[in-house]
């Protein structure tokens, strides 16, 4: 045979199973029928939206984040974190910080603030000395006594080497009073 002469046979038989199937909708719709469609003018309904339901302020999401700088690594990390009630109190905190560390330390703590859900309170801690920065999802909280201490689980090792290492400070949002 021709290919010419098999172009009219195929688009018939195409023909014939478009109309055997249905429309596109019918064929995803198992309980439809060619009788029971809706007409092709009408659009498909529109699901009611569904009212958010609140949320008690102590399970709003808490806010995270990490900032690192190289040569900022002075001195030992911190065993409790610092909490950062205001801009004043960011801005004492950047003063303990190495110098590349202060200016970016700055700017993220001050943001952060801005999203700090009612209820919670942010702290910052040295965490971290290395290559790498940590992953800020893995920043959890705890309570010693009274206070509180940021965890960060460490980067996966890798084979990086450097020549200065970043010191990376944790912020977090958390519940004000004992952290559960």
């Amino acid at each position: 045979m021709h290919p010419k002469r098999l172009l009219p046979l195929a688009l018939a038989a195409t023909a014939l199973m478009v109309a055997a199937c249905g429309t596109p909708e019918e064929a995803t719709d198992p309980g439809a029928s060619p009788s029971a469609s809706a007409p092709a003018s009408s659009p498909p309904p529109k699901p009611k939206p569904q009212p958010e339901p609140s949320r008690p302020p102590s399970s709003e999401k808490p806010v995270r984040g990490i900032v690192s700088a190289g040569g900022a690594a002075e001195g030992s990390l911190e065993t409790t974190a610092t909490p950062l009630p205001d801009k004043a109190a960011i801005e004492a905190y950047a003063a303990t910080l190495g110098t590349s560390l202060q200016t970016p330390f700055t700017t993220k703590a001050t943001t952060l603030l801005a999203h700090v859900p009612a209820g919670q309170r942010l702290y910052a801690q040295t965490v971290y000395d290395g290559c790498e920065s940590p992953d800020p999802a893995t920043i959890t909280a705890r309570t010693t006594g009274s206070d509180v201490v940021l965890d960060v689980a460490a980067p996966k090792g890798t084979n990086i080497q450097c020549l200065v290492a970043e010191r990376s400070v944790a912020l977090l949002s958390t519940q004000e009073g004992p952290v559960g």
